[in-house]
């Protein structure tokens, strides 16, 4: 047992070695792999009629003290109710760099979770843009990954090699780039999440502004739920990568993935990217989740059931 809630561990898939740092190409001068994971924290099915989150849906008119709560159920979008069907979150990264991609996933139906790089131009507009067609925001947080150099990781990112008041600033600016946040998740990330003490500065400051995390899982034994489970942030990890692979027939592979995953244990959150055949496939797909019986659900809604807590006062 950690901080109340029990951790399934184990399952983690070994790093796909085609998934690398892709090809955004950020030119910065300054100095992830992937892999597939089960959710290490466990939870009663959102069909279930005791879900909290299925039951918490906020009033029309929002009180004057809901300006009290943390961000991440401030910010948060309305979950729809799931009447007993699978919930399913997709959460697509990388977004604000590449312009087209950005446009496409803007538009896609949701709710969406949307993951904004933070040294993105002109990024309150295009957050402004995703929230008024319904869909959540987060932080797509740079991270130190192997051998790679900030050229593709993305300027700033949290490092094992640096002070933790570096670090900590750099979290910080950050968190303050990208307006109306529930939180955020690691982009990269092999050497930096599975870093104890970075990631525990991480979870400390995360629990301090009131954010959750989701952690990405790019390399086994991440410590990045661990450490926020110790912190008492609310927080899940990935379930299914959508583009391991840029391979039309891996994507759609993993499209019926999340599918299988929902179905079995009631909730599935899948990592996509704003890139040209992940673009198409969810063009295509998400359409269809209601006619199969699924619901979308926000990612600040499939954190608050996966520990447990309510998404409304």
């Amino acid at each position: 047992m950690i901080g109340g809630r029990r951790l399934i561990l184990g399952g983690l898939a070994t790093l796909s070695a085609g998934a690398v740092g892709w090809e955004l190409g950020f030119g910065f001068p300054r100095s992830g792999n992937s892999a597939r994971a089960t959710d290490p924290v466990a939870g009663n099915s959102p069909a279930a009629p005791a879900s909290p989150v299925a039951a918490a849906a906020p009033p029309p008119s929002v009180p004057a003290s809901v300006v009290t709560l943390p961000p991440w159920r401030r910010n948060a979008v309305r979950a729809p109710v799931v009447d007993g069907r699978p919930a399913i979150t997709i959460v697509i990264d990388d977004l604000g760099v590449l312009r087209s991609g950005t446009a496409r996933t803007l538009v896609l139906p949701g709710p969406l979770t949307l993951s904004w790089f933070p040294f993105a131009a002109r990024l309150a507009e295009q957050v402004a843009e995703g929230v008024a067609r319904g869909h959540e925001t987060t932080l797509h947080m740079p991270m130190q990954a192997g051998p790679h150099t900030e050229s593709s990781v993305g300027p700033n990112p949290l490092r094992v090699d640096l002070s933790p008041e570096v670090n900590l600033a750099r979290l910080r600016d950050a968190l303050a780039a990208v307006p109306g946040i529930v939180g955020f998740n690691n982009h990269m990330g092999t050497v930096a999440t599975r870093n104890a003490g970075l990631m525990n500065l991480m979870a400390q400051e995360a629990k301090a502004q009131g954010m959750l995390f989701l952690d990405s899982v790019v390399i086994p034994h991440s410590e990045g739920v661990r450490r926020c489970d110790v912190a008492g942030v609310p927080t899940a990890a990935r379930d299914v990568f959508i583009d391991n692979t840029a391979r039309p027939g891996d994507i759609i592979a993993a499209l019926a993935e999340i599918e299988a995953h929902a179905r079995r244990t009631g909730h599935c959150i899948a990592i996509g990217h704003p890139r040209p055949h992940t673009l198409d496939a969810l063009e295509a797909w998400l359409p269809t989740l209601h006619g199969k019986g699924f619901t979308l659900w926000p990612l600040s809604a499939a954190v608050a059931w996966r520990n447990g807590l309510p998404l409304a006062a």
